[in-house]
């Protein structure tokens, strides 16, 4: 009989072990010693050691800083919010007992977030936004409402960031849909017959039965979606570019111009250490809040 070591089980993870360091800790690691270098990639002779003073630099000289934070805020909560509500909406209905064809609904519905977003956003801005001959302009003058045909909705003040957030909702929601959806068929019928002989209404329903049925799933996707939305760089770059008028400029656009554009990728890096900082304050208690919850 082989005798097995304690330890014997820890090499399964070695694998994962290295891709995670590989693809995570070391890029995170390097982006945070860099941070504290003077690193501009058209003046290396200029490299060198500077501490603290991209962070001052940022927190004192940087006059896109507050803007960008408050454009990532908006974007982050709306979105999140609207996703969540529309995916909800979607799942539910998905999950009643009129739907039909169910699995042509969720394979259709998943093409929005299927797509990449390159090609989403290539659409939205060139075929269906553009002033005049996009589709969304021929749809409104068809019906007779010539008020906002010609109107930029992308590049207006007043709606770009509104514009944004609508393009990334409808992207992102069918996600929210499906994954929702599986937590709704997880629920025991038999706990809204149960509910249904107490004489509990369809709302009464969902907010004893439904809801905290899909509590689990949903903090999962809410978290997650906080994080991926918040360093979302590539919808508001290939839509707006963080226009107009910095109108929809949020912090990975900006660090995107520092590091691509101005080649600092020192001060760029500084960048990237605080959007990872804001989101571990941000996600991070949330989470630990709902793991000790289910602990206890």
């Amino acid at each position: 009989m082989v005798q097995k070591h304690p330890w014997q089980g820890y090499f399964y993870f070695v694998p994962i072990a290295f891709f995670i360091v590989l693809i995570y800790l070391y890029p995170l690691g390097h982006a945070i010693g860099l941070s504290f270098f003077n690193k501009i990639l058209t003046k290396p002779a200029a490299d060198r050691f500077v501490g603290l003073q991209n962070f001052i630099r940022l927190f004192t000289e940087e006059p896109l800083l507050l803007k960008c934070l408050w454009n990532g805020l908006v974007f982050t909560v709306l979105s999140v919010v609207f996703e969540y509500l529309c995916g909800l909406v979607v799942a539910l209905l998905l999950n009643s007992r009129f739907a039909k064809m169910q699995n042509v609904s969720k394979a259709l519905l998943m093409l929005p977030w299927a797509v990449p977003i390159a090609i989403n956003s290539i659409i939205w801005r060139l075929f269906i936004l553009t002033p005049n001959t996009g589709l969304m302009s021929q749809g409104l003058s068809a019906l007779g409402i010539q008020a906002i045909r010609d109107v930029n909705l992308l590049g207006s003040l007043n709606t770009a960031m509104g514009t944004v957030i609508a393009i990334n909702v409808w992207r992102s929601f069918p996600f929210y849909s499906i994954t929702l959806s599986a937590g709704l068929s997880s629920i025991p019928r038999e706990l809204y017959e149960a509910a249904e002989v107490d004489g509990a209404s369809a709302w009464q329903r969902f907010l004893a039965v439904t809801l905290p049925g899909i509590r689990d799933t949903s903090v999962v996707i809410i978290v997650f979606h906080i994080i991926w939305t918040f360093s979302n760089f590539d919808v508001i770059y290939l839509l707006t570019a963080g226009g107009p008028l910095n109108v929809t400029e949020v912090l990975p656009t900006l660090l995107y111009r520092q590091a691509f554009s101005s080649f600092n990728m020192g001060y760029a890096s500084a960048m990237g250490v605080l959007m990872f900082m804001i989101m571990m304050i941000a996600a991070g208690p949330l989470y630990s809040h709902f793991v000790m919850r289910n602990e206890q």
